[in-house]
């Protein structure tokens, strides 16, 4: 059920149907951004967030896993005109079939520094 929860938030978000995200989520839920030192008190404030965000985004779970009431995902994030994207790995708290807290850790794609390909150290894929 609570990985359920997960997928259709993402959905949700991935068409921009954000304030159906709200639905999902308790009232005072914490969503916390490590990497912006961000913390956005209460799912109003989160949904907010998002529907000010610029640009139109495609969200694809890559994975998901769960353990008693924590559903962790991970997603690529892509700007609808495919000029960026980002990787994304979410641990929701789920609490009574609502969402009481999300910590998300975004990170940038990029290419590999170069002194990794002149060594053949790794491959791309």
């Amino acid at each position: 059920m609570n990985e359920h929860i997960v997928k259709k938030f993402w959905n949700l978000m991935s068409d921009g149907m954000f304030d159906e995200i709200g639905e999902l989520m308790e009232e005072n839920a914490d969503v916390w951004l490590p990497n912006t030192r961000e913390l956005f008190r209460g799912r109003d404030k989160y949904i907010n967030f998002n529907k000010k965000y610029p640009g139109c985004w495609i969200i694809t779970l890559d994975k998901i896993f769960s353990k008693d009431d924590i559903v962790v995902s991970a997603v690529k994030v892509e700007a609808g005109d495919k000029s960026s994207s980002f990787y994304a790995n979410s641990f929701f708290t789920i609490n009574n079939g609502l969402i009481s807290e999300i910590v998300e850790y975004w990170g940038d794609n990029g290419e590999p520094p170069q002194w990794r390909v002149e060594e053949s150290l790794s491959e791309r894929y």
